[in-house]
């Protein structure tokens, strides 16, 4: 063999080996917080698109064939992160408080929270929740972001923010972080289904519309198999005013079925803002992970 053809082969087999090591040592390709993924520890750190031996492993909460994957019910956006393909519905948040969540185990901003429950009876509900759609199919509305955020824990998920893992800043651009680059495809869309049909995407209605049916997916996108990312209900966002407690006001992305049309506040860019221990019969949310 001549030098030449050696050193080619050498240089090859380098390079696969190095590219091995980085795989089997979970590189952090996509770096986690600091997170340093290894498989089999279990400390759901690894990716997706990194090496797994199990589902602890993968903050996708999915090990398929050795790699950390999402979920079936959850949307892979940009072979990145993974996003809930529906609002949540009361059937799986009734699912959650069956469990009998610890409301103690939640972050000093959210000790306020006494109860993960629907607010929406007894003398203190809004009166807004009391007349809620509560059934098992259309999206759980009047919890608080508190309750959001501790259902996407207890699956292994996160409420949307920073991509993979982490607050946005508050007062931040709008064109950031894992809820906007899912409802906009990147930043390639307004509106999750391009030009906009309050009707079909019940950005102009009276109450909220059932998850996950053929009424959902007549508001697809901004990528393949997303329902309802524009109307229906506003979704809790990882992205407070501060730490503090119930007062802190946070963000609520993607318009509902009150915005009487408005293009404005069903763009995937636009915002409102709440505070933390707010529930309304037009807010609810969905979770990502990975």
């Amino acid at each position: 063999m001549r030098a030449s053809t050696r050193a080619r082969a050498r240089a090859r087999g380098g390079a696969a080996a190095l590219a091995a090591a980085l795989l089997s040592a979970c590189s952090l390709v996509r770096p986690l917080h600091g997170l340093t993924c290894e498989p089999g520890a279990g400390d759901a750190s690894c990716l997706y698109g990194q090496p797994c031996d199990a589902s602890a492993d993968c903050t996708t909460a999915a090990c398929t064939e050795g790699v950390c994957q999402c979920p079936a019910d959850m949307v892979t956006i940009e072979s990145s992160f993974c996003i809930d393909r529906t609002e949540v519905s009361n059937a799986a948040y009734r699912a959650f408080l069956a469990m009998r969540p610890d409301v103690a185990a939640q972050e000093p901003f959210c000790s306020f929270n006494g109860s993960f429950d629907f607010d929406d009876t007894g003398p203190d509900a809004p009166p807004v929740c009391t007349t809620r759609r509560k059934e098992d199919e259309h999206p759980a509305t009047c919890v608080d972001w508190c309750d959001a955020r501790a259902f996407c824990k207890s699956h292994g998920k996160r409420l949307c923010g920073e991509r993979h893992g982490g607050p946005l800043p508050f007062r931040g651009a709008m064109a950031q972080g894992e809820w906007f680059d899912a409802c906009s495809k990147h930043g390639a869309l307004a509106h999750a289904t391009g030009e906009f049909d309050a009707l079909q995407c019940n950005g102009d209605g009276t109450e909220t519309a059932p998850v996950g049916d053929d009424t959902s997916l007549a508001c697809e996108g901004g990528y393949l198999g997303l329902q309802h990312m524009s109307g229906n209900v506003r979704e809790w966002e990882d992205a407070c005013s501060g730490d503090v407690g119930s007062g802190d006001l946070c963000r609520t992305r993607g318009g509902a079925f009150d915005s009487e049309g408005t293009l404005e506040e069903l763009r995937c860019d636009a915002r409102d803002e709440r505070e933390r221990a707010d529930t309304d019969h037009t807010i609810g949310f969905r979770c990502c992970s990975g």
